[in-house]
């Protein structure tokens, strides 16, 4: 696992703390299982026989499976726990980790496919960390390479009374014989901010897992990628290609390199 320089005054100081041991039986709870599969074969064929880069690689969902297939695949975290979580199921090391800071990576060397899935990105909280982010991935990608990034559109309907707690809501989000996911979020409208706190309640008991994003518009998105060469290049309602419409509750974007940029 290599190292690169870090600045993370504006996150968790490590996410993985956290979510890490939750993770995966959270995910099945929420039926990733198909949507990840199907994510796989999405960026498989971007990718082909090049070298690839998850941003927020987490514990290893997508990347593994994607080594597996045969694809040379490096991640990026930040977390150390999660990275240490997906080490423990990378043999024959199948992905090349890194620790480090998604909002400022350099390697050295250029990918023809950089990813960053399953709202990870919005775990960047200022615009001027998400720009970052981007200008490194425009640094890294091969002039033919794509950078796909999956966002779920942000949901602020339920964020529209009035009074002390207009800007509070309360989701219940799963519901079976074993377990029971209860979110509290709290929306920041001005700075485009979600602050969550999960209660993940099973017979052992009850424990807390947060979550702090700055959620993107799609127009935002398609912008910010401007100033650093990016053009959106197609945008899909899902990883099997769906077309977007108002019925999307997310969306994967493919950009690459465009000859020119947007002054800031």
């Amino acid at each position: 696992m290599n190292n690169v320089q870090r600045e993370n005054d504006d996150t968790y100081p490590d996410f993985g703390l956290y979510w890490g041991d939750a993770y995966d039986e959270y995910a099945d709870a929420q039926n990733k299982t198909a949507e990840t599969t199907k994510a796989v074969v999405f960026l498989a064929g971007l990718v082909g026989g090049g070298t690839a880069l998850e941003l927020g690689c987490g514990n290893g969902h997508i990347a593994l499976p994607l080594g597996k297939a045969g694809m040379q695949i490096h991640g990026l975290d930040s977390s150390t726990r999660m990275l240490s979580l997906l080490d423990q199921k990378n043999d024959p090391h199948l992905v090349q980790t890194h620790h480090g800071d998604m909002a400022n990576f350099d390697f050295g060397m250029r990918f023809d496919l950089i990813y960053c899935v399953n709202n990870s990105f919005t775990h960047l909280l200022s615009v001027e960390r998400q720009l970052s982010c981007l200008r490194s991935v425009t640094n890294a990608l091969e002039d033919d390479g794509h950078f796909v990034i999956h966002l779920n559109y942000p949901n602020t309907t339920d964020f529209t009374g009035k009074g002390m707690q207009a800007d509070q809501r309360t989701t219940v989000f799963h519901v079976d014989e074993h377990r029971t996911l209860v979110r509290f979020t709290k929306h920041d409208r001005n700075d485009q901010i979600f602050i969550s706190q999960d209660l993940w309640i099973t017979p052992e008991g009850v424990r807390t897992l947060p979550t702090k994003l700055r959620y993107v518009y799609p127009s935002e998105l398609e912008l910010l990628t401007r100033f650093v060469g990016l053009g959106l290049v197609e945008r899909w309602g899902d990883w099997e290609r769906r077309p977007v419409d108002t019925s999307s509750w997310s969306h994967v974007s493919v950009f690459r390199k465009t000859d020119s940029t947007v002054a800031l």
